[in-house]
């Protein structure tokens, strides 16, 4: 079963595992101190890579940063909109008559998980798709020269000799060690090499990810592809009250001396993107800092990709919404013509108001998993056009179908 349709098919059939999954993933904690709540991701990755590359045979069309089956798309890098949870809804259910088309056709079924498993995939493959895209040492050695490392440090025995040799940083680690050693060591660079070049160097698209290829060899990129990164948010979280808070914020909890960091803030998932960011504003953070009487803190072992993995975690949240939106949404997308203006139930179709337990992102894309292939038939049947949802509808409906139903 070749071509497009195929390929679209297997890709959103992922997508679908990914969004049903979502709700186990995510977990809500208060921290005792009182000083903000964090969102972050539950799931052990390596159990994870162990069923998606085990008996759960996800590997046998599917690869993850190039491991795997080609049969179908890679699952890595995947960057979801703004709410992430409600993209993934939206995306399941845009696709969803072409995709059950394709799998009836196929005679092919969905792999069996339970939400414990289905949380270490997850887990996985969010993980894995932290992991960066592989550099050109090539380019990455004209970085190094470029930027001035050159005139200071060496590579494999190259350049100069009044700072620390380069070549192993990232080889013994990965780009979380080169990342790790860059902001330790900013505070005391800033001001030499600032002189010295008369500006502090920006590093921009690829760059940073050509120059760890260039001091490694390459060594630290491929590794880290088949192994994704190491970090963990529950741990991040820590670090992040231990040694950011003073300065920097999360959803209003925390410093004013540095921006907020909270989800709305596109930092970006890749370490080595997350290390080019903190150089790039090294310079004004140590202002800040100093102004503020408060020393950079210094990181030990895997807290900056525990720190990282945290603050990419914020933005796989549940999306809020309003039920008045909500109504106009379910209106306007067709939803009312077979469930009724107020979900109340139709002929066509059954009243969709919440139970004893309310709707939350993940129910709602689950019970878009279990019934959908009778949808896509009671549509086609009554020439009733698939409705295409957006990202920040989801959170609106559920909003929506939550409420008590007015008295008219």
């Amino acid at each position: 079963m070749a071509g497009v349709n195929h390929k679209h098919y297997l890709l959103w059939m992922a997508v679908a595992v990914i969004a049903t999954a979502a709700s186990v993933v995510l977990l809500v904690r208060q921290s005792r101190s009182g000083q903000g709540r964090a969102l972050y991701i539950v799931g052990v990755p390596e159990k994870g890579a162990a069923l998606f590359f085990g008996n759960k045979q996800c590997s046998t069309c599917h690869a993850v940063n190039g491991a795997g089956g080609r049969v179908a798309p890679d699952l890595s890098g995947k960057h979801p909109s703004t709410p992430a949870m409600g993209w993934l809804t939206a995306v399941l259910w845009n696709h969803a008559p072409g995709m059950w088309r394709q799998m009836r056709h196929g005679n092919v079924s969905y792999p069996q998980l339970n939400p414990e498993e289905m949380a270490h995939i997850l887990a996985f493959l969010y993980q894995a798709g932290n992991v960066d895209a592989a550099g050109d040492p090539n380019a990455g050695q004209r970085v190094f020269n470029e930027k001035g490392c050159v005139h200071c440090h060496s590579v494999r025995s190259s350049g100069g000799k009044t700072a620390p040799e380069l070549s192993t940083v990232a080889a013994n680690g990965g780009s979380g060690d080169w990342t790790r050693a860059m902001w330790n060591h900013a505070g005391a660079m800033v001001d030499p090499v600032t002189r010295a070049l008369g500006h502090w160097p920006q590093f921009a698209g690829s760059e940073m990810n050509d120059l760890i290829a260039y001091v490694s060899a390459g060594a630290s990129n491929a590794r880290e592809r088949v192994h994704p990164s190491r970090g963990s948010a529950e741990r991040g979280w820590q670090v992040f009250q231990a040694k950011c808070i003073q300065c920097h914020s999360v959803r209003g909890h925390g410093g004013a001396a540095g921006p907020e960091l909270g989800p709305q803030t596109d930092l970006p998932l890749g370490t080595a993107q997350f290390a080019a960011v903190l150089w790039n504003h090294a310079p004004s953070m140590l202002r800040l800092g100093r102004a503020s009487g408060i020393a950079p803190p210094v990181l030990q072992g895997d807290e900056i990709v525990d720190l990282q993995m945290f603050l990419a975690s914020l933005r796989y949240f549940e999306p809020t919404g309003s039920a008045f939106v909500g109504e106009r949404v379910f209106s306007e997308r067709g939803c009312a013509a077979c469930h009724g203006p107020a979900a109340e139930g139709t002929q066509l179709a059954p009243a969709l108001r919440s139970g004893a337990e309310p709707f939350t992102t993940v129910s709602f894309t689950t019970a878009l998993w279990k019934h959908g292939p009778k949808m896509v038939d009671s549509a086609e049947e009554s020439g009733t056009r698939w409705p295409i949802l957006q990202a920040t509808d989801i959170g609106d409906l559920v909003s929506f179908l939550n409420e008590p139903r007015r008295s008219k």
